[in-house]
């Protein structure tokens, strides 16, 4: 799964650049990076799955949050560099379900799940539409499971996990204009996890730290530009983050392993655009 995943980025990465050193193949050229501040808000939709074959156990679960997403980006003469941010503000909550191979469905539980995630960056400008840069990511996630019914009878409790990651960042990004006042844009991006914590409030004293994983995201999106330094824009994304799990630990309470799982992705968010030191009016 994972050699499949740096396939698929090299394929995308490499036809990217292949692209942008045709004549304009979509449209006129684009704008090279500009310094800009983005605010947007939209939906965001996880699909979030576990896989524990030493047990035969699998779930599954849906959930939608509103987020708020900001950029700040600064652009030099040879290099550029930014901050963004995707913070969950509205968490709604979904049904999770867990199967087992031997008897089937055996447990369902309410589960909300917020993903925050903050990267920084730093990149070289190459072209209007092939833009390279690293940099690092800090994501956190929380996973709030409550409303337990295990074999059809009520169990109380609450059970809070949490996952905090610090991963290493590769991506690219680009524009081109479609027509006088609008600009298409994508950003491609593929994260390698560095260090990992896992812990599991139900489970006081557990700890996992097993790093292997990736989250592979990609970005595109249309701007319409009111004025030189104002524009508006819709962003469409998606991606999975997933993550190889741990093996079996021991801990106060007895022996526990963080499963195998996978959180495939799928957002959308109305931005505002300003790019600093153009003309603000029309």
């Amino acid at each position: 799964m994972l050699r499949n995943s740096i396939f698929r980025f090299y394929f995308l990465l490499s036809t990217a650049l292949a692209i942008s050193i045709q004549p304009s193949v979509f449209a006129a050229d684009g704008k090279e990076l500009e310094s800009h501040l983005l605010i947007g808000m939209g939906w965001e939709q996880l699909d979030y799955e576990e896989h524990e074959p030493d047990r035969g156990l699998d779930s599954n679960a849906k959930i939608s949050n509103v987020i708020i997403g900001i950029e700040g980006l600064k652009r030099w003469k040879s290099v550029f560099g930014g901050i963004k941010t995707i913070i969950p503000v509205l968490r709604e909550h979904g049904e999770e379900e867990w199967t087992s191979s031997d008897t089937g469905t055996f447990q369902t539980n309410t589960l909300e799940y917020g993903w925050m995630r903050t990267d920084g960056y730093i990149g070289y400008p190459l072209t209007h539409f092939f833009n390279p840069y690293g940099g690092l990511r800090w994501s956190e996630s929380k996973q709030d499971r409550m409303d337990f019914l295990v074999n059809n009878a009520a169990v109380a409790g609450t059970a809070r996990e949490t996952v905090r990651s610090w991963s290493l960042l590769l991506g690219v990004r680009g524009n081109g204009n479609f027509m006088p006042q609008w600009r298409w844009n994508y950003q491609i991006e593929y994260f390698v996890p560095i260090d990992v914590q896992v812990t599991n409030s139900a489970l006081p004293g557990f700890e996992a730290s097993h790093k292997g994983g990736y989250t592979l995201e990609l970005k595109c999106g249309t701007e319409y530009f009111y004025t030189e330094a104002l524009s508006f824009g819709i962003l469409i994304y998606g991606g999975r983050m997933h993550w190889d799990g741990s093996g079996w630990k021991s801990f106060a309470g007895g022996s526990a392993k963080w499963p195998e799982n996978n959180t495939d992705y799928l957002g959308g968010a109305l931005n505002i655009i300003w790019r600093f030191g153009k003309k603000a009016s029309k």
